[in-house]
Formats: structure tokens, sequence, C-alpha cells
């Protein structure tokens, strides 16, 4: 992307947002770092990675015990026959699979060479890192991705009044393109650091505001990406990170501005509400999601997950593991989500039209219930 695309943000308020996701020096293992990013198969090589009772084993070892099943042979060899068969399931998503950068510990040099804090980037931890040649300084797609999600800002939002809209069709950098109720989102649209170059194209804003019971969660619970779906067919190369050049003294602080393409700006008022990880999965591998997105039994094969606080605006890929969390207490919480250009699909029964906005004719518009088996 040349500079006159980059977003019109103050370059040291970009870096001081990702610094303020900054891992603790506690939470920084430099030998761990230095393997990222790695596919979970190279990760964990040396580890047993215990999967759940859910998915593919909760049928295998059911099987056995149905009569009627051809797996009923496998009875009495669930610690050998089972156990091996199993482990190669599992072994084949793991290559499908990477573990990423942190966002707060990347970044690259004027002559475009990768940097990896290993140590961190606070006090003099940034003089303490690696410069990584002949690699992409740009993270895009699966093969090439280094880094999952980013923190990009913290928002305001406005006072709740129960709006409800999902993948509502905008014009980016045009507030009158939004209907009435929601010009009040167009500060927080705004906020998210897209491209210059999307201005004047189709953008996806999600607000979901309502008073949620503790326990319950207001979003979809459960691991899953967001490929398949709206970005089935959408390029892949339309999702990218490149991070901040990095200033000519060293110091790990940044000369510049991260770069977002495409991808999902999202938000919250509630804490904890949020969790994304550092991972990336590969949505072209058949049946590593279902048809929704929804992939828990990888959740042993992606490590610890970052839990988001309110406000906190962050940037992540549509193949980044996600879920909404219940709520510790109850009360109201507002959602605001944007999804880049860059969509394949709009499903009719379950997004909010625009009469404002028609969707651009590269749009396939699927009618019925999605979630429909």
């Amino acid at each position: 992307m040349d500079d006159e695309n980059a977003p019109a943000f103050d370059p040291q308020d970009l870096d001081r947002f990702r610094l303020q996701g900054h891992p603790s020096v506690d939470e920084i293992d430099p030998d761990k770092i230095r393997m990222l990013p790695a596919l979970a198969e190279d990760y964990y090589s040396n580890e047993i990675v215990m999967f759940g009772w859910e998915g593919i084993l909760k049928a295998v070892l059911s099987g056995t015990r149905d009569k009627q099943s051809p797996l009923k042979i496998l009875q009495e060899h669930e610690t050998t026959i089972v156990r091996e068969i199993y482990s190669y399931i599992a072994n084949q998503w793991a290559r499908h699979v990477k573990l990423t950068i942190p966002a707060a510990l990347v970044g690259q040099c004027h002559d475009r060479t990768r940097l990896r804090f290993n140590y961190g980037r606070l006090n003099d931890a940034g003089f303490r890192r690696d410069l990584i040649d002949d690699v992409n300084i740009t993270s895009n797609g699966f093969d090439d991705g280094f880094v999952a999600f980013s923190r990009c800002g913290r928002v305001v939002f406005p006072p709740p009044a129960n709006r409800n809209v999902n993948m509502l069709p905008f014009i980016f950098g045009r507030k009158e393109s939004l209907p009435d109720d929601l010009q009040c989102y167009h500060k927080l649209i705004e906020q998210c650091p897209y491209m210059r170059d999307e201005v004047g194209k189709v953008g996806y804003l999600t607000v979901h505001e309502s008073y949620v019971d503790a326990t319950k969660a207001q979003r979809r619970e459960g691991l899953h990406i967001e490929s398949p779906g709206v970005f089935q067919d959408a390029p892949q190369d339309q999702t990218s990170f490149r991070p901040a050049v990095e200033h000519p003294w060293g110091m790990g602080m940044m000369f510049g501005t991260d770069r977002y393409e495409g991808g999902i700006f999202m938000a919250s008022s509630v804490s904890n509400t949020s969790e994304v990880w550092d991972a990336l999965v590969d949505k072209n591998y058949p049946g590593i999601v279902d048809k929704h997105g929804g992939c828990e039994y990888l959740r042993p094969l992606i490590g610890k997950g970052t839990k988001l606080q309110a406000g906190e605006l962050i940037w992540m890929t549509d193949c980044t593991p996600h879920e909404a969390l219940p709520q510790e207490t109850s009360g109201y919480r507002q959602f605001f989500r944007v999804v880049s250009p860059y969509v394949s699909h709009w499903y009719a029964d379950h997004n909010t039209s625009n009469p404002k906005v028609d969707l651009p004719k590269s749009v396939k518009i699927v009618k019925g219930n999605k979630f429909a088996k």
C-alpha cells in the first residue's frame, strides 16, 4: 500500500494503543516468542496436547459403544488403536493452525526487515530483538500470516437506545449514508484505522445494544472464525496487517503507523465479554471448521486467549479464532463491529438493509436461515 493510502492517524497514538496491550514481563517467554509464527504441529512438537470430548473424539468413542456402528469392533481398544487414530486426526488439524506473534511484539526496520521483540518493548527490552531477513513484512493470509489481531484504539460508546442492526451496509467516510439513529456511531467508525482507498466503498456495520443477564452472552458463544460465511468467496489477499517502522534509533519505538487492510474492527462496552486469540486457522483446509466457522475442537491448539476490556478497539482477520463470553454481572452491553468492503455473501434473513445504500453487485444475497441444517 502506498503512503497516500495510509490511514490518517497520529503514529504516536497508534503505537501507544499497541503498547497498552503489551504483554507483561511475566507473560513473555523469549524462547516461545522466538518460535513464532509457527504451525501448532511444530510449536507443540515436544508436548502432549489433550483434546476435549467434543467433535471427532466423541463420535469415535460413542461408536465403540453402539451395537449398530462399525466402530463397535474397536471396543476395548480405546487406549491403543482409538488413541492412535485420534492422534493422527489431531495432528492433521495441527498442521493447519498457526500460532502468531502478539502485535505489540512485531515491527519492521527501514530496510523492510521484520522485527520480533522477544523480551517485549518496554524500558530497554526494545534493544533485545531479532531482525528476521528474507520474510514477508506484511501479514497476509494463512501461509504468510504472522499477526492475527491487533489493538488499535479505544472508543467511547454513545448513550444506548436498544439499537440492533447486523451487517448494515454503509459507505466509508460518509456519515449521511447511515440511518439517522445510527449516525452517532460514525465517530466510532472513523476511529477504525481503515485505509484511505476504502473511503467511498461499502462497509458493513453491526450494533447490538441490549440488557444481558449474568452468566449469559450477548453474542455468539463457542470458538469460531468469520470464514466461511460472509467472506467465503472473498480474495484472501484483501486482509492484511503491516507493522509500523521502528524509529531509526531503535529503542522499540515505532516511527509511523500500522496498516490494516480489510478485516474486521470490533469493540464492546463491557470488559471480559469477548476473547480473541493470537492464532490463524487455515480456512481453505476442508473440514477444519463447520459451515459457520465453528472450531471448538481446535481450542487446545491455540494457546491462551486475550479478554478484551471495555472500549478496547481491535482489528482481526476473518481467520482469527474468537468468541463471546458470558457476562460476570447483569447489565447493559453495547457491541460494535465494522466489516471491510471485501464481503462475498450477505444473508437477507439475518442482516439489516439500509435504504440509503445498495449492496455492491459483487455481493451474493442469500435468503433463508443460514443456521438451518
